[in-house]
Parts: C-alpha cells; sequence; structure tokens
C-alpha cells in the first residue's frame, strides 16, 4: 500500500490513470512567469508576552508576515481590522500594514513566524485581510519549509517551499469568522501610508492633513490614538522601511532611493538610515545586519 492510499487522498495509480494520451507529446503546457520569496526568516514564538502589543508600538515594515498559529487563539489588529486568529489559522500581513496582538486565549501559544520579501505582491492579494484554514497539506509544506531553512543547504529549496505553502493558502477556505472595524479613526492608518507612499512626492503631515480634511492638531491625535505612536515617528519609520524595501529588490542607486523616500538629501538619508538601524544605506544592500529588532 502506497502513501498516498494510507489516509492521504487517492492513490498515485489512480491520479495517474486520469491521465489522457497527449495529441502533441512535444507541446506542454506553458508556465507562467513566477517571482520567489526572498530574504526569508522563520522564528518561533511560544509565550503571548513575546509578541508586540500597543504600548511597545505597533510593528511596520517593508516584509510580509506570514503567522501560522499552531495553538492558542490570539486577536490579530492589521490596520484598522481586529481578526481573531485561532489555533490551526494563518494569517498573511503585507508590507506596511500596522500590526499588534491582543488578548490571548492563554498564556503559553505555539505560533511559526516566516518573514519574507517579494516584489510581486499582487499575486499575494487575495490573502489579504484573509485568515486561512491550516490545511493538513499546509502543515507540512510548513514543517518542510523549517526543515529546509535549518538546513545548511535548503536555501535553493526554502523559496520554493514557501512559494508553494502560500500558492495552498490562497486555495485554502476563508477561516470563518467576520472581522470588523473598531470605533474611531476608521480607515486612518491605510490612508496615511498611502499618501505618504506617493511615489517622487515629499508628503508631510500638514500635506496628509489637508487632504484629509481634517487639522493637523487633529490628524495628529487621532494617530496617536489609533496606533500608539506618534505621526511624526510613523511617517519617519514609513520612508525608512521603504528605502529598505528598495534597497533589497531594486538595482536603483540610493541617492535615487532617498529621493523617492522623500529625503531631502542623500547625507541626511544616510545618516538617518545609520541611526534608525546601526548600518549605512550601502552596507545594508550589501547585507549587512542592520542593528534593530522588530517584536512580534
Amino acid at each position: 500500500m502506497t502513501a498516498f492510499s494510507r489516509g492521504h487522498g487517492p492513490s498515485l495509480e489512480r491520479i495517474v490513470a486520469l491521465l489522457p494520451s497527449p495529441a502533441q507529446p512535444l507541446h506542454g503546457r506553458r508556465a507562467k512567469p513566477l517571482t520567489f520569496p526572498d530574504n526569508i526568516i522563520c522564528f518561533r514564538r511560544c509565550r503571548a508576552a513575546d509578541l508586540n502589543h500597543p504600548e511597545r508600538g505597533r510593528a511596520l515594515h517593508h516584509r510580509f508576515v506570514l503567522i501560522l498559529a499552531l495553538a492558542t487563539d490570539v486577536t490579530v489588529c492589521v490596520d484598522d481590522r481586529t481578526l481573531r486568529l485561532h489555533a490551526d489559522e494563518g494569517l498573511l500581513v503585507f508590507p506596511f500594514q500596522f500590526h499588534h496582538y491582543m488578548d490571548p486565549g492563554r498564556p503559553e501559544l505555539d505560533w511559526l513566524f516566516v518573514t519574507f520579501e517579494q516584489t510581486d505582491a499582487e499575486v499575494l492579494q487575495a490573502l489579504r485581510f484573509r485568515p486561512f484554514a491550516i490545511t493538513p497539506t499546509i502543515r507540512r509544506l510548513a514543517g518542510e519549509l523549517v526543515t529546509a531553512y535549518l538546513s545548511a543547504d535548503g536555501t535553493d529549496v526554502a523559496p520554493l517551499l514557501l512559494a508553494l505553502l502560500l500558492a495552498r493558502a490562497r486555495q485554502s477556505e476563508p477561516a470563518r469568522r467576520r472581522a470588523y472595524l473598531p470605533a474611531g479613526a476608521l480607515g486612518l492608518v491605510p490612508r496615511v501610508n498611502q499618501l505618504a507612499l506617493r511615489k517622487g512626492e515629499l508628503v508631510g503631515a500638514k500635506e496628509i492633513a489637508r487632504t484629509l480634511g481634517i487639522s493637523v492638531s487633529h490628524l495628529r491625535s487621532r494617530f496617536r490614538a489609533s496606533c500608539g505612536v506618534s505621526l511624526g515617528r510613523h511617517l519617519r519609520r514609513l520612508r525608512l522601511e521603504k528605502a529598505c524595501g528598495l534597497l533589497r529588490l531594486s538595482q536603483n542607486r540610493v541617492t535615487e532611493i532617498a529621493e523617492l523616500c522623500g529625503f531631502a538629501s542623500i547625507y541626511s538619508f544616510s545618516r538617518t538610515f545609520h541611526a534608525a538601524y546601526g548600518v549605512s544605506p550601502l552596507a545594508y544592500r550589501r547585507g549587512d545586519r542592520p542593528h534593530h529588532r522588530v517584536h512580534h
């Protein structure tokens, strides 16, 4: 008896029997252009106290954050949406989305985090704000991904496994729940992010407040109440995280990246970047590890 027939779906022989004889043996299915996850980091959280909480400042960066809740329910707040993530469910947080955690079911948990970068985010849009069930296939792929990540020679395999896991997550049934928006500042964070990340523009608090039709002081107070950090600090971090993504994933010169991210000069950009991460933009592009830590 094969592994396929021991409670894992139809046997391989039965599936192979469904294949037709090709009319054109030399003309098969063409592969679509693919983009693969890069710069993958896998880690585990086993205590709810280790998750990021609002009082620490909500996490925000240019990387994707894949959460697989293997045990314990926790509420995940993404931008202005609140989602209850149950055990055996997963969630993908997109770049530049604020997120933090609250109301854990118990102090102990078992969550797998996989953070990564990917140039083409469009293929993952179906997973935005959509918790999904961790099926046996997804669980198996996650195990193979972590095994490859821990292996010295698994560098080439890990991106393939993560890409397949994400594809299976898109095909998985959405978790049955309702997402809701909390009262106050509805949609404020995504709107501020969208305005602040306009390509080629230096958008400050005054311009954002004018676009939203509110005063600067009202914008600052609403933003701090919604996110737990000041608007000015958020805008600086947003531009720096955008710069990190461009340094990692684009071929733009550092001077171009500084301009795209709203810095007045390359000197201002380099000084601010080094103060935030402990390395220069060029060193970060070469792969030097920045001296900062983001809590999840």
